[in-house]
């Protein structure tokens, strides 16, 4: 069998041997389309017009199953191939999947005028899924596996596995007429026919097919937790679902993970930085800590006392807006501040370090007691005034939730060593992968503006929230307080190792810490390992080791080595073989590294040239004839992807903070037993 056929020469009849698929979850609906059994995957490749931000279509491949890949150079082929396909397949529909839909969607919508409820999106210019013509759905695989299509392909361990990018060479500009190499062309054939290949392995992992198979990752871990929770209490579900004014207050109240850095080790080279991670830690504390298992009560006139009270018993969830009034850090020296700048409001007199409050004459913001405990570890206030509190009672979340999130868990323990050359591969990842996802439908937000797809362009529909939570509230399986209270619960664990660290901490994010020199975990993870064997937050690897949820391990970079922080995101360590290993927000991790070269490089002004990244310009409405390389070409709708930079830099507050932060340590002769590398006066100030 060729490797390739043109739209003249593929042969449309073999498109008879593929059956219709019978829905195999659920009851046949009146609306439910029948779809072929038939795995299709539709990619293009693009350039940009030399001097000009617009970007044309140069070819485009398709992949019916295991047939010979149809390939085309003109959206007129496109056309043809469509057309023939249609004759062929009756009144069933096709489905093509396409690894990041949003982009060939760019370029469609400028040869095909659709309809608003043939594009479903999650956000203006993030496309999920569309159809055309009634008959033909285009899915984004890259929403099904979260993953770029090179780690998928890879993690598949497929035949036609992605081939090199750099090797390709994006920046050449080909036209449909150029004459492609080999290569080139077995570039554009792996990227289709690996794809089916993946998503065959993909799906037999659930034994689905095109029918029952979920739109995207989550959805997996939705459909298990959906029929697990099918065995709780509905009554007592529907009651704890939150009305407009507790909603907003839990909108207020939602954070992520903690990522921050010691303004007082921040922007210098020191030495001998350990790092240590919390075993899955939103499945960690799902499993076991409590939350409010329902409705809220408001408490009329509520005080200080009366909260520090109920917050001494450990029974009452508390969900509250509170202000506090000359609020500063207890120690000068803290160098993990908590409250975040942009979860607080109507803020006077502020002094931030990089987004974190050190001080104010005065705040409102909305927490949880969770929260309250890390903020009375880190600060102190003259007064507050709680001025709208809602509590119940703490309680364990449903077993039938827990029990879908300890599955996962322990699938993935028990086939930890295998490798990629093991049938049982595809099923680990897959389950690694739903484990930590499981938090994430809880954090969904309930309120969600409808966005629509109107004569070319993406509209927000205003909505009233009363609408939009009462359309959720119908539908909904989970609660949205769990989310808030399952990142409230990561961050105070986050924080007591922060704690143990002292003055010493140097750097978190989410569920890792890093510090100077060496610490005992032991003590603390006791008591972590003493809650999960509680719970059954546990699980046997295949080598026979133990792994419990919630305790601290060491990341593996031995010390002696460097590293350095400018902040966020934006961090270098040097292993102890010189090894560079980066993480900037935007940056290719290792792209970046080589790059950079030296640890001395990641200073202010640095520029990342190879590893920036790229951006999109999106062209709307665009249909102009023009002459290029000697002859017409026709431009529609397209979306350029541009090579961008990333430039290494420090904003004017954070840098007066960072420049106060040395002149003390120098006044103070180094009083709280920062380490500090012996540099001269010109480096200390940057």
């Amino acid at each position: 069998m060729n490797d390739w056929v043109g739209v003249h020469d593929f042969d449309y009849t073999l498109l008879h041997k593929f059956k219709p698929l019978r829905r195999k979850r659920g009851r046949p609906r009146k609306h439910d389309k029948t779809y072929l059994d038939c795995i299709t995957r539709f990619d293009i490749e693009t350039s940009t017009l030399p001097g000009m931000d617009q970007a044309f279509m140069y070819i485009w491949q398709y992949q019916i199953d295991d047939l010979p890949t149809v390939i085309g150079r003109t959206w007129e082929e496109y056309y043809y191939f469509l057309d023939h396909v249609r004759r062929e397949i009756g009144n069933y529909w096709l489905v093509r999947y396409i690894h990041n839909a949003s982009f060939e969607f760019s370029f469609l919508k400028g040869i095909y005028g659709f309809e608003p409820d043939e594009v479903f999106r999650t956000e203006p210019r993030k496309v999920l899924k569309f159809t055309m013509f009634d008959q033909l759905e285009y899915r984004c695989s890259y929403y099904l596996t979260n993953l770029s299509l090179d780690k998928f392909l890879k993690q598949m361990n497929v035949e036609n596995k992605k081939l090199s990018g750099d090797e390709f060479d994006y920046s050449k500009v080909r036209y449909p007429w150029t004459e492609l190499t080999d290569r080139e062309i077995q570039y554009c054939i792996n990227d289709v026919r690996g794809l089916v290949q993946a998503l065959k392995k993909f799906m037999a992992v659930d034994n689905d097919d095109l029918a029952s198979i979920p739109m995207t990752s989550t959805g997996f871990v939705r459909r298990d937790v959906r029929k697990a929770m099918e065995q709780f209490n509905h009554d007592q579900l529907k009651e704890m679902l939150p009305d407009v004014p507790v909603y907003l207050v839990l909108n207020e109240r939602f954070r992520g993970g903690d990522t921050h850095s010691n303004r007082w080790l921040s922007n210098i080279i020191i030495d001998n930085v350990s790092s240590v991670d919390r075993v899955s830690s939103y499945p960690d504390v799902m499993l076991n800590c409590k939350f409010p298992m329902s409705k809220f009560w408001i408490i009329p006139g509520c005080t200080v006392d009366k909260i520090r009270s109920m917050m001494k018993t450990g029974r009452y969830a508390l969900l509250m807006r509170i202000a506090f009034y000359d609020i500063e850090l207890s120690d000068p020296f803290d160098g993990a501040p908590y409250l975040s700048r942009d979860k607080c409001r109507k803020i006077e007199n502020g002094v931030y370090d990089n987004g974190r409050i050190i001080s104010r004459s005065y705040l409102e913001t909305s927490i949880t007691d969770i929260d309250l405990k890390i903020i009375l570890h880190h600060y102190k206030f003259s007064a507050s005034n709680p001025f709208e509190v809602y509590y119940r009672k703490y309680k364990p979340l449903p077993s039938m939730l827990t029990d879908v999130v300890l599955k996962y868990y322990c699938i993935k323990t028990e086939l930890k060593h295998i490798g990629p050359d093991d049938e049982r591969y595809t099923f680990y990842l897959a389950n690694k992968a739903r484990l930590n996802r499981c938090y994430g439908m809880t954090a969904q937000n309930p309120v969600k503006d409808s966005i629509d797809y109107i004569n070319g362009e993406f509209v927000t529909r205003d909505e009233p929230i009363e609408k939009l939570l009462e359309q959720s509230n119908r539908r909904a399986f989970l609660n949205y307080r769990w989310g808030v209270w399952v990142t409230a619960w990561a961050r105070l664990r986050l924080h007591e190792m922060i704690y143990l660290r002292g003055h010493n901490f140097v750097y978190c994010d989410t569920d890792s810490v890093k510090y100077l020199g060496k610490i005992n975990m032991a003590k603390y993870n006791r008591q972590r390992i003493k809650d999960s064997k509680k719970t059954g937050a546990y699980a046997v690897d295949n080598a026979g080791t133990v792994h419990y949820m919630g305790v601290f391990e060491n990341e593996g970079y031995e010390l002696p080595n460097r590293f350095k922080t400018m902040g966020a995101k934006k961090y270098v360590l040097e292993d102890n073989t010189g090894k560079l290993h980066i993480t900037i927000a935007g940056v290719n991790k290792k792209k970046g590294g080589e790059e950079l070269g030296r640890l001395e490089n990641f200073k202010d002004g640095f520029i990342f040239v190879k590893a920036g990244g790229t951006e999109s310009v999106f062209n709307d409405n665009v249909n102009v004839d023009i002459m290029a390389d000697g002859r017409h070409l026709t431009i529609t709708d397209n979306v350029v992807i541009k090579d961008s930079t990333y430039t290494l830099g420090l904003t004017a507050d954070y840098l007066r903070i960072l420049n106060g932060c040395y002149e003390i340590a120098y006044s103070e002769n180094e009083i709280y037993g920062l380490y500090h590398k012996k540099q001269t006066s010109k480096e200390r100030k940057l």
